[in-house]
């Protein structure tokens, strides 16, 4: 065994994973983000006399700027659809090879566990990566040939977001390895991430009810949560939050390690 054996499992795995529909679904709609973004705004400049509030015309009240149409294509692309489609990928990539059995067949072959879940995290990272590639690119490269670059809104600081976006990606793609290691459908990983991130929303909520009456710790636990640590990007727009940074090492560790842990000892049916 040696890299070039690792490169070979790295291929096909790549195969597998961007010849489902999750991964093409997830390139099509990062094109389609950041295109669409870009001709909304076009379309808003257009309308600015028609389009006021106060007497103050839309071109006031947002900002047209190349750095702007990526920031707000960023936006888009992370409130709900590709992070959804991602974690699509990620329980295909293993609650679904466990039921289909394609996951034993690979086991067969005589490779380390832990290169199997090392090649499908890379994959699934590279998937996450190229569809921010494809979100920022047209944003970015069409504002900056509709609009230019002035503007409140730098390039340093999306640039900044997209890679922190991706930081908050890759966790995701952790914590759906190890939902994929109990719940061995890909619906039911779905499911059970959706539970999870709707109770640890609601558990932030206690505690910045906690830090309101006067417990100044609950605050900062609330901000290493994992729904905080996947928003993490959020803060390309004003201030980084370090708990957020350090909620995300937690949960990388976490995830991966406990994917790890759990795959070394699971039988694959």
């Amino acid at each position: 065994m040696n890299g070039r054996h690792l490169l070979l499992v790295i291929g096909a795995e790549a195969r597998a994973i961007y010849g489902r529909a999750s991964a093409k679904l997830a390139v099509v709609v990062a094109l389609l983000t950041g295109v669409v973004v870009l001709l909304a705004l076009q379309w808003l400049q257009g309308q600015a006399e028609t389009i006021q509030a106060n007497g103050n015309p839309i071109t006031n009240m947002v900002e047209f700027s190349g750095p702007a149409a990526a920031g707000w294509a960023l936006r888009v692309r992370n409130f709900f659809v590709l992070p959804l489609v991602l974690l699509l990928a990620t329980a295909a990539s293993f609650a679904g090879e466990i039921g289909d059995q394609t996951l034993r067949e690979v086991l067969v072959r005589p490779v380390p566990r832990w290169w199997i879940l090392l090649s499908k995290a890379l994959v699934l990272s590279s998937l996450a990566a190229l569809t921010l590639l494809l979100t920022l690119a047209p944003a970015l490269g069409g504002g900056l040939a509709l609009f230019g670059a002035e503007g409140p809104t730098t390039t340093g600081a999306v640039l900044l977001g997209y890679a922190a976006s991706l930081l908050s990606d890759v966790g995701l793609i952790a914590l759906g390895l190890l939902a994929s290691t109990f719940v061995r459908s890909v619906g039911g990983v779905v499911v059970a991430m959706m539970l999870i991130l709707m109770g640890d929303m609601g558990l932030r909520v206690v505690l910045k009810g906690m830090a309101w009456v006067g417990a100044a710790w609950a605050e900062d636990v609330g901000r290493a949560l994992p729904g905080a640590a996947l928003a993490c990007w959020e803060g390309w727009q004003g201030e980084w939050d370090p708990w957020a940074f350090a909620g995300m090492a937690v949960l990388l560790l976490v995830g991966f390690g406990g994917t790890l842990w759990r795959f070394q000892r699971m039988d694959v049916p």
